[in-house]
């Protein structure tokens, strides 16, 4: 599908549901899922107790065995993806982006048998720069901050991508001016932006998958060729009658 998701986070959020998930949109599955948050766009009045909280919450993330219940991060698919997600974090740090959490591999022991990276999280990210614009598909989040909504739906807008989106907020107008302004062809509201109901239809705009739709019952088109069938049924008689 590919994506490079947003979460907007309003300054009314419940900030425990949110912190909540953007760490699980982020980080669960590793960043491994084409619905996972990349990107968080916070409200400026709100952005430095926001940044406290997702560091603690992320800090107490178990890296491990993902057969393992305990484990909150597993490792990554291969080799190509372990060495894909270091060279982006390089590239973000050369970029002039701040890393602010995590950043390396994970080394020693058990460690050794996987492909095991940390949790990444970047702020004074601008919307510009490679790891706000590229998928990851990795353990690496990209922060932002915004004056207002106008301003966070630019920049969840400022990619290729138009998979997957979400906002936190208490306000459903300011929620349905975000449903209706911003550009993902799933859209979520105080939920994660990961995943989708198989009811209903799953998939994307812009670069993020092919314009079709799969699940609900979208799902038939996915998997259908449209014929059109043309027959006359009438005989050469009742055609003379016409002419």
């Amino acid at each position: 599908m590919g994506g490079k998701n947003a979460v907007i986070v309003l300054a009314d959020a419940d900030m425990d549901k949110t912190l909540g998930g953007v760490v699980q949109g982020a980080f669960g599955s590793t960043g491994q899922r084409c619905t996972a948050t990349s990107r968080v766009i916070v409200e400026s009045s709100v952005f430095e107790p926001f940044m406290e909280q997702l560091i603690s919450r992320t800090s107490a993330l178990k890296i491990g065995d993902g057969m393992d219940r305990a484990v909150d991060v597993s490792p990554l698919s291969s080799q190509y993806q372990f060495d894909k997600v270091l060279e982006y974090i390089g590239v973000g740090t050369e970029e002039g982006a701040n890393l602010v959490y995590g950043g390396h591999a994970v080394r020693g022991g058990s460690f050794d048998e996987g492909y095991y990276v940390e949790p990444t999280i970047f702020t004074d990210v601008n919307p510009s720069m490679r790891i706000a614009q590229e998928e990851i598909f990795g353990p690496v989040l990209t922060v932002f901050e915004a004056k207002d909504l106008d301003e966070a739906i630019d920049i969840a807008n400022s990619v290729q991508f138009g998979l997957s989106s979400s906002i936190y907020t208490k306000d459903i107008t300011q929620a349905l001016h975000y449903v209706e302004q911003v550009e993902a062809g799933i859209v979520h509201v105080n939920a994660p932006t990961l995943g989708g109901e198989v009811h209903l239809p799953f998939g994307g705009l812009k670069a993020s998958g092919a314009g079709t739709r799969e699940q609900g019952t979208e799902a038939v088109n996915f998997f259908s060729e449209v014929i059109s069938v043309y027959i006359d049924y009438a005989g050469a008689r009742a055609q003379a009658k016409f002419i």
